[in-house]
């Protein structure tokens, strides 16, 4: 195959969050290190969402609304990428008609797919999850083995992991967009903490809620840090430095497998529960509960229990490194790229 074109459809936006368009920048980025001419198609909210992508992926076409006759805006390519839960079967049949190989990025096998290559990065998922609902001869790549990293955190995956000591490093994350006001849930819970810890919130400029978690920081005279918009580097620089994380289990979970860093949970979507037990049962996180079960009291009871055993992280540290080695993108790219397709 002469230099590869490749085509990511997908969309974020407050509602939906960003993760979508994450983990395709980080398969793009592999893509791109391979000599394929990448570029993004998504709607008029997904640069204001994600402003890291319009600066690394400039090529960036706007204005797409998930109708099939967008498709025709598109010049034929080798491979169109489709991450978004709400462009079904009928729009994968018609990004056919501009590209011979479909890969498609999902989370649950509920939901037929005209895909040639499916990838979903669920730890624990198993290929033949999928065989009711693609083709028999779609290349499907299931398991964290997949798991799409941007290049930063691959580069700063150590080598083995050790139990913290006090006073503890956290990290709060939610998505980009935390509609559920998540991080006003935790930093409430752990205010009677605070010297025990260094805590740092991350998410969005455009978050809804992030001048109500401003105040309500500042009414409590606490010197937590909020960062908003952090680009990969700085991300993986902050999930790095961290002792524990509490966040969510949406793709970004694999971002801190990668480093070796324990996790207590919040779901905040349905898609996201397969996730969680996954990371649970391989010992890598606890699942603190869900979006709308779960608040202040739960947060700060399971916070309390962990501070108090530091051994304990120290065993989910090694088990959340063992999830993913960070190198997914290549298996995916190599798999997509191969010349019989497979």
């Amino acid at each position: 195959m002469a230099r590869p074109r490749i085509v990511f459809r997908c969309d974020a936006s407050p509602e939906i969050g960003g993760g979508h368009v994450v983990r395709c920048m980080a398969l793009a980025h592999a893509f791109r290190a391979v000599g394929a001419e990448v570029t993004f198609a998504v709607s008029d909210e997904t640069p204001r969402t994600v402003p890291e992508l319009a600066a690394q992926f400039p090529e960036t076409a706007r204005g797409f609304t998930g109708e099939t006759a967008e498709l025709e805006r598109l010049e034929p390519v080798d491979v169109i990428v489709i991450d978004h839960y709400g462009l079904g079967f009928e729009y994968e049949v018609a990004a056919s008609s501009v590209s011979d190989r479909l890969l498609v990025i999902d989370d649950f096998p509920n939901r037929q797919h005209a895909a040639t290559h499916l990838v979903d990065t669920t730890h624990g998922r198993v290929a033949a999850e999928y065989a009711p609902v693609v083709g028999k001869d779609t290349v499907v790549m299931c398991g964290s083995d997949y798991a799409m990293l941007r290049p930063p955190f691959r580069a700063r995956r150590p080598v083995e992991t050790t139990a913290p000591t006090p006073p503890l490093n956290i990290l709060a994350t939610f998505g980009m967009t935390d509609s559920h006001n998540v991080s006003g849930m935790a930093a409430e819970a752990l205010s009677d903490f605070a010297r025990e810890m260094s805590l740092s919130f991350v998410l969005g400029a455009s978050a809804p809620h992030l001048y109500a978690l401003r105040n309500t920081i500042r009414k409590m005279g606490h010197d937590w840090r909020i960062v908003t918009d952090a680009d990969a580097e700085q991300m993986a620089e902050l999930t790095a430095k961290a002792d524990l994380v509490i966040g969510a289990p949406g793709s970004a979970s694999y971002e801190r497998c990668c480093l070796g860093k324990p996790t207590l949970l919040v779901q905040v979507a349905d898609n996201q529960a397969g996730n969680a037990a996954s990371l649970v049962e391989a010992g890598a996180a606890r699942l603190v509960g869900s979006v709308p079960h779960v608040g202040p009291a739960e947060i700060g009871e399971a916070v309390s229990e962990l501070l108090s055993q530091p051994e304990e992280l120290g065993r989910m540290s090694a088990a959340a490194l063992r999830v993913t080695d960070g190198n997914g993108v290549d298996r995916i790219v190599a798999a997509t790229l191969t010349p019989d397709g497979r």
